[in-house]
């Protein structure tokens, strides 16, 4: 606009002498004032200035060639200026100084205005080199000596009266703001021209500044006519002062606003920093979880349809430990890149640790369901880090506003999530109502079982005894744990154990039936001295992993005064499967501990291992059992498995024994021992000791 306004300035000047319009009483005296000469130059300024589509196109080469001319005949109008003035006839009286000002011709140049034009045609081209800001100071060159003459003319100087036009000094003024425009992202016009409190202040500053040392320098050198006030006899040099305090002035809040923009602006960055980390995952970039429940809780009051998925990287503590905390941050990143790229608009943020969620607005169950699936999907891809090639999976939780109904839809996602878990993983789950229940179960039965493992009431032992098959005498006993719930009564083991097991609350729990098995044990040894068969104590595989479960027990019955020969670890197969879990047990066997494998043929494939393990007893899952009288091929099965036990030398016991059908297939086929509902179901302590009363105490084989 302002590069427009200044060319359109010089063709108006440069139409009123092709049409002579400047002899006409209508043409402007100001118009006519301004030479054809100083017109061309404005609108080739103009025409240089303005801005262009592309860099390097051949308007921008156009343009360079407009200002590297314009430069030229400025430099040769003001060569002329110079030596005409020396060569020109001296002038008598005060103003001869300045005859040089005063050149009049159709084809004549001020020098001010020549000077101006240089230096605008200068900047502009230092602009458009990337040098913006000794194009500024250039540009704001020009506008001084526009100022000085215009302070001139307002006192009636002589030496600048009729040095610039009005024409001449709105296109410069116009050009000088287009060239300072031009460069507002970067020095001083930075600070000025921002939307800040620097900013504004800079602008009042430098505007209310500049008028009012325009207009004091005006007043003094002309307006005032008073003896008692001393005025300068160099009206000219007061000018020139005044218009070097307005320069100094524009410089000193210049460099001043510059300082406080930077320091503001440096504020600004940190706030935002600040910000980004309370709004933004450090590590991956991603909304946290604030944002994600902010995001959640806006498109709920608007009472729009949305879901939420949660995200839970299976196993992923494993690969931590394996390739290290920093290869595992950067898997992380790789989630997070791939769970952006699929969410198709919608938010994605991280929980925290392993755990992820999608946020959409405005979607239907459906939608969901398949952002679910493509998420499974797109996660059990391989991840390659440094040259390793591996795969995870994910569970996802699917929590839709129209399923969760008044459940929290985080809550409802993480339920679902933790389903989704529970079932193996490298799935997605829809929340339903009954896993909310479920899950509020557990949590209240959590703190329930911290509870019971502190009481001495809750948590007690069944006992189950275990028979020989040839004479049905007593040669071992299991012990089983129940815990008598107060108001929920019996809780089944299999429950309270899981639990124990996902909350890290096995160990102590392990801790404590040990003791209570030991106790009992210690307890029958005084009432039937050498007539008490040997206490089978289940021990879970996470007991193994967090301490060293064998001494734990060994001193137990060390302080009741009982030797380890009396006890039988019992153990699943899954216990097999880690290394330091057989070596602890070869330990117990050293110790003088039995060691039984329970529900063998159902868990870890144990049968090319089975001559190393250190057992004494080998336990068959009632399923074998149950379909060995249902099939033939089962009972051949069954048979080449007793066999094989058999032949390794350990005592094999069925479990399960319910009919007696089943007590004649395991006679026929050769177990050693029997165990279940046919024999006598699980009972308290005072229960087994009215049973044993009724049977003969048999010896371990």
């Amino acid at each position: 606009m302002a590069t427009l306004l200044a060319g359109c300035m010089g063709l108006t000047v440069l139409a009123g002498y092709v049409f002579q319009l400047q002899a006409t009483p209508y043409w402007p005296a100001e118009l006519a004032r301004t030479r054809p000469y100083t017109a061309i130059c404005l609108v080739l300024l103009a025409l240089g200035m303005a801005p262009l589509p592309k860099r390097g196109s051949w308007l921008h080469r156009g343009a360079c060639f407009a200002l590297l001319t314009l430069i030229a005949m400025m430099l040769a109008k003001l060569a002329f200026l110079l030596v005409s003035t020396r060569s020109a006839t001296p002038m008598v009286g005060p103003d001869a100084a300045y005859s040089w000002w005063a050149v009049d011709t159709s084809y004549s140049m001020k020098p001010n205005i020549a000077g101006a034009l240089l230096l605008l045609s200068v900047g502009e081209l230092l602009r458009r080199s990337l040098y913006p800001r000794i194009s500024q100071i250039l540009a704001c060159g020009a506008l001084a000596l526009m100022l000085l003459a215009v302070t001139g003319v307002l006192a009636e100087l002589s030496p600048f009266w009729g040095s610039v036009g009005l024409p001449s000094l709105f296109g410069i003024v116009a050009l000088s703001t287009a060239l300072l425009l031009g460069t507002a992202r970067h020095g001083f016009m930075r600070a000025v021209t921002a939307p800040t409190e620097p900013g504004r202040l800079a602008r009042t500053l430098l505007g209310g500044s500049t008028v009012l040392l325009v207009l004091t320098g005006w007043v003094v050198s002309y307006r005032i006519d008073n003896p008692g006030i001393p005025l300068p006899a160099d009206g000219t040099l007061l000018v020139s002062a005044t218009v070097f305090a307005i320069g100094l002035t524009w410089v000193v809040i210049a460099v001043s606003i510059m300082r406080a923009d930077r320091h503001f602006r440096l504020r600004r960055v940190a706030q935002r920093l600040l910000e980004r980390t309370a709004r933004r995952d450090a590590l991956t970039g991603l909304l946290n979880r604030d944002s994600v429940a902010a995001l959640r809780a806006a498109n709920l009051a608007n009472h729009l349809p949305s879901a939420s998925l949660f995200i839970d990287i299976d196993r992923f503590r494993s690969v931590n430990e394996a390739l290290g905390s920093a290869q595992g941050d950067l898997v992380l990143k790789e989630v997070a890149r791939r769970l952006v790229a699929i969410s198709k608009g919608a938010s994605v943020g991280r929980l925290g640790g392993d755990e992820f969620a999608i946020y959409m607005g405005g979607v239907a169950l459906t939608e969901a369901e398949l952002m679910g699936a493509e998420v499974v999907a797109e996660l059990a891809r391989p991840f390659v880090m440094e040259d390793q090639h591996f795969r995870l999976t994910a569970s996802v939780g699917i929590a839709h506003t129209d399923s969760a109904g008044e459940t929290d839809l985080r809550q409802a996602a993480d339920d679902a999530m933790y389903v989704a878990k529970a079932r193996g993983g490298n799935q997605s789950v829809v929340f339903t109502r009954s896993m909310h229940d479920i899950r509020q179960q557990d949590v209240e039965l959590e703190q329930s079982l911290h509870k019971a493992l502190i009481s001495d009431e809750e948590l007690e032992l069944f006992y189950q005894p275990v028979v020989s098959v040839k004479d049905r005498k007593l040669v071992a006993v299991e012990a089983l744990a129940r815990w008598r719930h107060p108001q929920l009564g019996m809780i089944p083991p299999d429950r309270f154990i899981l639990l124990a097991e996902k909350v890290g609350l096995m160990a102590i729990l392990g801790r404590k039936l040990m003791r209570l098995a030991v106790q009992q044990a210690a307890a029958w040894e005084t009432s039937r001295p050498g007539q008490v068969p040997v206490l089978n104590i289940n021990v879970s595989p996470v007991q193994f992993a967090e301490g060293d479960v064998i001494a734990d027990l060994a001193a137990i019955v060390h302080s009741h005064g009982l030797t380890e020969n009396r006890f039988c670890i019992e153990v699943t197969e899954s216990v097999f499967a880690t290394p330091a879990a057989t070596v602890a047990l070869l330990q117990a066997r050293e110790m003088g501990f039995k060691v039984a494998m329970d529900d063998f043929g159902v868990g870890y494939s144990t049968l090319s291992q089975l001559p190393r393990l250190p057992l004494t007893s080998v336990k068959l899952d009632r399923s074998f059992i149950v379909h060995a009288t249902e099939s033939h091929g089962d009972a051949v099965m069954f048979s080449a498995v007793t066999q094989l036990v058999h032949a390794l030398g350990p005592m094999l016991v069925a479990e399960g024994i319910e009919t007696e059908s089943q007590w004649d297939l395991i006679a026929e086929s050769g177990c050693d021992a029997a165990q279940g509902y046919l024999i006598a179901k699980p009972m308290d302590a005072p229960a087994f000791a009215a049973w044993q009363e009724k049977r003969l105490v048999g010896t371990v084989v």
